[in-house]
């Protein structure tokens, strides 16, 4: 067993007893004090530490959604997502993980509660082997209705197939309830499997309480058809009588069970076999605690954590489901939804622990929590190296967890988290579809996702030498079709559509519904590759919209909209700058049709004619290097850089761009700066 009594404060038995009686509502009788909506009454001391003398400390940092659902993956096995039920998370410095943001709420505490339950459930429990179930809305039952949550099937037969992987004995479960009016007979049904009815059988229940009718059969590895049928359905309006079978589910399982996909990882001994089922339950305790806290215990945590699962058992609770409730408490605890910011001792308090170290890494690069290699590192004190960060930012870009960065940063840098909702008007874009709008998501996704593996330099992003694209982007943006429907990676040449400044998705989100927009464009660029945001304008400020006439150009109305001295400061350097992107309509198509004005201009006066113009002038520029590093930076450690980082970037960014460094030489370049290293976010 690991010694479990470095760092951390103590985690009261009145806690954890509080979350298990009350749930985490009763949190805030913690000492730690986080159960508040302010993260930064959170509290200096959530993990017991002496922080020192260092200001401002950075707020704690929750974890987001993202964080949220990668975490409960690793630490338990689960494929669920329970943190698509909080509700979004607040966003700041185009991201969603920033700490000042991340504010906590009774009904987040609430959403916590639940999804411990449900995922370790998921994780642990006994489950069948094989199982599936159709809600009453998917059952393939035409003519029906829907009464409730129920489908009435009105005497048509309800359909499903399905497959299984092995031969075995099996249940058939329809959830289900009787409908009777007038003198009708109570309805009747079959199951038919493969064409042949196997079973007949009365319909109990009601629409307010429908039952299980469950059929044991034997089932042979391979596809499989399973009806079921109305047998003596009635509908007589003259006589006014009816039944019907009102369907809330038809579900398949095996007889034979397994455990959930996450015992391994929790189970560490397995109590049954140990000659001490309590120390070994100890030992589960202790190492689970440790995982989700991302650190050792102390050992009066270690002991209260114990001590719980002690008293459970003695007020009648099993070993197992002790077990369970012990490990809700560890998992509502603000121990385990905010990252810790605690400082090593030894460094006077200038650098982060190496466990705090190790989650910043892993919530950086895999949006999760820290695998055992990092544990291990942070045990042996090898994260506090410049080796050692540097050994551990490698191995990770090569772990196939990294692409949660394209996940995290990229869908969010460049725009494709939005694309799910953009509108743009089927009267005037008609060929716009779901199946167009994932094609341009994946472009976006691959060609990020390209730098994580091709070792290609990180400032070529802009005039890449490849492309990604299938049958459907290609016809949409007038090119010949590349053979197949699944996006494939294609050499690019000079000429060729290519790069950031040319996808899609942000084209087409970056537009109004009904046509391409200068202005928003303009802001995008400014923002996302020159850093250089320009504030939204004033509250209250009136603007009259600038009207497109028939005999004007968009640059005749743009220039009317500057000659507007509450506009001209901001819009002088949007307009000419998302107007070098005129050449592609409101959802990113070449414009073929009229000859188009696209000559735009960079702040410093530059000027560029269309997006391949753009990328050459970046090609030949450390600006796209020097901005990319910034927004890195600020998804990495949940604030935006301070006069403090400064120094320290523009160094990462002179040796990244003059060594024609990839993406894995910007992170290892990041991850040594003071201020990922520092708990603190620091001022000159």
């Amino acid at each position: 067993m690991r010694s479990f009594t470095r760092g951390g404060g103590l985690l009261s038995l009145a806690l954890l007893l509080g979350c298990y009686r009350g749930g985490p509502q009763l949190a805030e009788d913690d000492d730690t004090g986080t159960a508040g909506n302010e993260e930064t009454s959170a509290g200096d001391e959530t993990d017991g530490e002496d922080e020192g003398d260092m200001s401002p400390l950075q707020p704690l940092h929750r974890l987001n959604r993202l964080e949220y659902d990668n975490t409960v993956r690793d630490l338990l096995g689960t494929s669920l997502h329970p943190a698509d039920a909080f509700g979004p998370d607040a966003e700041a410095n185009g991201f969603d993980n920033m700490a000042e943001q991340l504010t906590l709420s009774p009904v987040l505490l609430d959403g916590y509660a639940k999804a411990a339950h449900d995922v370790i459930a998921d994780a642990i429990d006994l489950r069948p082997v094989f199982s599936v179930r159709f809600a009453s809305e998917g059952l393939g039952a035409p003519g029906g209705y829907p009464v409730g949550n129920l489908w009435a099937l009105t005497g048509n037969a309800a359909t499903v197939a399905f497959e299984i992987a092995q031969d075995g004995d099996h249940e058939l479960i329809l959830d289900a309830g009787a409908s009777i009016i007038g003198p009708a007979a109570a309805p009747e049904a079959a199951f038919e499997l493969d064409g042949v009815v196997i079973a007949g059988f009365g319909v109990q229940g009601s629409a307010a309480t429908p039952v299980a009718h469950i059929q044991p059969v034997t089932l042979t590895a391979g596809p499989h058809t399973l009806r079921v049928i109305p047998t003596n359905w009635v509908n007589d309006a003259v006589a006014n009588t009816s039944n019907n079978v009102l369907v809330a589910g038809l579900s398949v399982r095996s007889v034979a069970t397994t455990y959930g996909p996450g015992r391994g990882l929790v189970y560490v001994c397995e109590p049954a076999m140990s000659p001490d089922p309590a120390n070994c339950y100890a030992i589960v305790i202790a190492n689970f605690a440790y995982r989700a806290w991302r650190r050792p215990l102390s050992a009066d945590e270690e002991t209260s954590l114990v001590q719980l699962w002690a008293t459970l058992r003695a007020q009648g609770e099993t070993d197992d489901d002790a077990l369970r409730l012990v490990m809700r408490t560890i998992m509502t605890s603000p121990k385990f939804f905010y990252r810790m910011r605690t400082v090593d001792d030894a460094d006077d308090g200038e650098w982060l622990d190496d466990f705090v170290l190790a989650s910043r890494l892993s919530y950086f690069l895999w949006s999760s929590m820290p695998d055992d290699r990092l544990f291990a590192m942070a045990e042996d004190g090898r994260l506090a190296t410049d080796e050692g960060l540097s050994e551990a930012v490698a191995f990770m870009l090569e772990d196939p967890k990294a692409g949660a960065l394209v996940d995290g940063f990229a869908e969010q840098w460049l725009s494709t988290r939005q694309l799910g909702n953009a509108s743009p008007s089927p009267d005037v874009y008609p060929g716009f579809d779901d199946e167009l709008r994932s094609a341009m998501a994946q472009e976006s996704r691959l060609l990020f996702g390209d730098y994580l593996t091709s070792g290609a330099a990180v400032a070529t992003m802009v005039q890449p030498d490849f492309t990604w694209r299938n049958d459907r982007l290609a016809a949409h943006y007038g090119l010949p079709p590349v053979g197949s429907t699944e996006m494939v990676r294609l050499p690019a040449g000079a000429q060729d559509r290519r790069g950031i400044l040319s996808l899609g998705a942000w084209l087409t989100v970056q537009s109004d519904a009904e046509h391409s927009s200068p202005i928003r464009r303009g802001r995008w660029v400014s923002d996302r590759l020159l850093c250089s945001p320009v504030p939204p304008p004033p509250a209250g400020l009136q603007i009259d919209p600038v009207e497109l006439g028939d005999s004007e150009s968009v640059r005749e109305a743009l220039e009317m909209h500057r000659a507007d001295p509450q506009c001209s400061v901001c819009h002088t350097l949007l307009d000419v700058l998302g107007i070098g992107f005129e050449e592609f309509d409101g959802v990113g198509r070449l414009r073929l049709d009229a000859p188009i004005d696209n000559r735009g201009a960079l702040p410093d006066g530059r000027e560029f004619n269309g997006a391949a113009e753009l990328a050459g002038l970046y090609a030949n520029d450390e600006a796209f290097v020097d901005c990319l590093t910034k927004k890195l930076f600020t998804y990495a450690v949940g604030r935006a850089p301070l006069s403090f980082d400064t120094p320290y970037l523009d160094e990462a960014v002179a040796r990244v761009a003059a060594d024609q460094g990839d993406l894995h030489a910007l992170v290892d370049a990041i991850v040594h700066t003071p201020g990922f290293r520092s708990p603190a976010a620091l001022e000159e």
